[in-house]
């Protein structure tokens, strides 16, 4: 029965004493719910912010990549034309 008691005695014990940590802890645990939103809206602007810088630099090599088909196209295109005999196409 003594061992039943102390167990339950103790229960009771930290149940009393704890309402004051337990509204300590809270206000704690607020405070840091409340700094994570804080860290990670500022990461998700930082991310953001790459994001939209990396598009505009996938944009910039896209056309560069596009542009250098074209010359690629253009020049295959006088090399056929050179070997066919149109020499006005090898002057260029």
């Amino acid at each position: 029965m003594v061992r039943l008691l102390l167990p339950l005695s103790t229960l009771i014990l930290s149940t009393l004493a704890s309402p004051a940590a337990a509204q300590e802890e809270d206000a704690e645990h607020r405070a840091d719910r409340l700094r994570t939103i804080e860290l990670n809206a500022a990461a998700r602007a930082r991310v953001d912010a790459r994001d939209r810088s990396n598009a505009r630099v996938r944009e910039t090599n896209r056309a560069a990549q596009e542009r250098y088909e074209r010359q690629r196209e253009e020049w295959r295109r006088r090399v056929a034309a050179c070997e066919a005999g149109d020499y006005r196409a090898c002057a260029r």
